[in-house]
């Protein structure tokens, strides 16, 4: 299994149901953390998260910007900056950092999963 579909399975652990989010929708957890719909279509659903306890270029919370893809189910973290810069590059680079994006994604889920659960360590093969 790889980070695209670990990713999705956590995005479901964390909402339930995907398909019934609406954009517009806010899902706090808790004072730190926040979510939000921004866009939904058919096939995608694109949620945007803010950590105020992880701070980021320019000391501001961390945000990251996650779109699930319903078919495939797979969720992948965005590069907003780079997106299409990306595509003009050397695909291998690309992927590369594409990963490293997923893998940090995956383990920031996990984080988010065991928080919600109480603390249970939830793990992911790698």
């Amino acid at each position: 299994m790889d980070a695209y579909e670990q990713n999705y399975i956590l995005m479901r652990r964390l909402f339930g149901d995907l398909k019934h989010l609406k954009s517009g929708d806010e899902c706090p957890w808790n004072a730190n953390i926040t979510s939000k719909i921004i866009a939904k279509s058919k096939f995608t659903l694109d949620v945007q998260f803010t950590d105020q306890l992880v701070v980021g270029n320019k000391n501001r919370p961390l945000k990251l910007k996650v779109r699930v893809y319903h078919d495939a189910r797979t969720a992948e973290l965005l590069d907003p900056v780079h997106r299409n810069q990306c595509l003009q590059e050397l695909t291998s680079k690309c992927t590369e950092q594409q990963f490293k994006r997923n893998r940090l994604l995956k383990n920031w889920l996990i984080k988010q999963v065991n928080i919600l659960s109480g603390g249970y360590n939830l793990s992911m093969p790698e």
